[in-house]
């Protein structure tokens, strides 16, 4: 049986190559690839459609942004919202809110987040503590449980049962739900 599927699918693919297209398709094959490449030529060749080339972003040259400071002797010094912004977005939450009202009745009540910026002086730079160098056994001679390091504990009479219960319990199951298996040879 299997010698006569492979016969029939090596059959079909020695016959590929000779199934041609029938005159009217190999005519509108041609047909199509002549507008088609009228159209590519057209195209490529009309200065209003050509595509503009894009632009290469030249090399940055300059210093490290982390190298320039950002505000006044190197701290950083956050920046405001303008009133425009501010404006931009108090109109914006009112016109989401009257949206939210007409489509659920009533507009959840969401504070409106202006921050707020004092001054403040930044606060004094202190060090981490230091860590105390440590003065016990070096972990290599201190034995894990690892392969070759020390010997491993021995499971309990009852663990070892419990294992091998469990096991044969799930050698029961996985035979039970395997396919019976066809010998078709």
């Amino acid at each position: 049986m299997r010698s006569l599927v492979l016969l029939a699918v090596v059959g079909v693919c020695s016959a590929v190559p000779f199934l041609r297209d029938a005159p009217d398709v190999q005519a509108e094959k041609a047909r199509f690839f002549e507008v088609f490449n009228a159209v590519q030529n057209a195209a490529t060749s009309h200065p209003a459609l050509k595509r503009p080339s894009p632009k290469v972003q030249p090399k940055w040259y300059g210093p490290v942004a982390a190298t320039v400071p950002a505000g006044v002797d190197g701290t950083i010094t956050p920046v405001g919202d303008t009133q425009e912004v501010n404006a931009a977005r108090n109109a914006f939450f009112n016109a989401y809110n009257a949206q939210v009202k007409a489509t659920v009745g009533s507009a959840p009540v969401v504070p409106s987040y202006a921050p707020t910026y004092s001054a403040a002086p930044a606060a004094p730079y202190q060090p981490a503590p230091v860590q105390p160098k440590w003065t016990g056994p070096v972990a290599a001679t201190v034995p894990a449980g690892l392969p070759g390091s020390a010997p491993q504990v021995a499971d309990t009479p009852e663990v070892a049962a419990a294992k091998q219960e469990f096991f044969n319990t799930f050698q029961r199951q996985a035979a039970a739900a395997a396919p019976p298996s066809r010998n078709y040879y």
